[in-house]
């Protein structure tokens, strides 16, 4: 147990700190290719949803996909995908933090949950103030669920998912700039659980 809360202390400020918002202009695909093992599956991403390929960064420690919404265009041609008004960003990052094969997939979620603290997700956002928030640990994933709201009163709706895939670490940030639909979480909650089957 020492050594799981040694490994969750220093993951605990990449946890908070992790999905920034950011979007690019180019180009739109409706799947994202996710790292397993030696090689990388391809999953398309819920309806009305793209990877933006501009957007994407990664380091050695982390590779963040970055997700908006989208709609599908058919010019007669061919089908492609169009930007449309922006309500949803969907940031994945995907860390080298792999849980040890003694330590339960379920247990490790809840020992990140107890090392929650709703006030470090407005420790780097001066203007911002956390007005609600909310934890639950499911089977596959734990969620925090919060609203923040800005000096210009502008209410931001944010759910933040952790997971695992190939035994490594995943964190979703799924930020609304209005209160989303139930069918959001809930689509992405389906995806979060295909991916998870690629856990060893």
């Amino acid at each position: 147990m020492k050594n799981l809360s040694r490994m969750l202390a220093g993951f605990s400020l990449f946890m908070f700190l992790s999905g920034c918002l950011s979007i690019g202009s180019g180009p739109l695909t409706n799947s994202i290719s996710i790292p397993a093992g030696q090689y990388k599956v391809k999953h398309k991403l819920p309806r009305g949803f793209c990877l933006d390929r501009s957007a994407n960064n990664s380091t050695g420690l982390r590779e963040t996909l970055v997700v908006t919404n989208c709609i599908e265009v058919n010019n007669g041609d061919k089908l492609y995908f169009s930007r449309r008004p922006v309500d949803t960003i969907v940031n994945i990052t995907f860390t080298q933090s792999r849980v040890p094969k003694n330590i339960s997939q379920k247990k490790y979620l809840a020992a990140i949950a107890d090392k929650i603290e709703f006030r470090k997700f407005t420790a780097s956002f001066s203007n911002k103030k956390l007005i609600y928030g909310e934890k639950k640990l499911q089977n596959k994933f734990f969620y925090v669920n919060f609203q923040m709201v800005s000096a210009s009163k502008r209410k931001e709706f944010v759910r933040k998912y952790f997971f695992l895939v190939d035994n490594k670490v995943v964190v979703m940030t799924i930020v609304s700039f209005h209160e989303p639909r139930k069918n959001t979480y809930s689509s992405f909650e389906s995806f979060i659980k295909k991916l998870s089957k690629l856990s060893s």
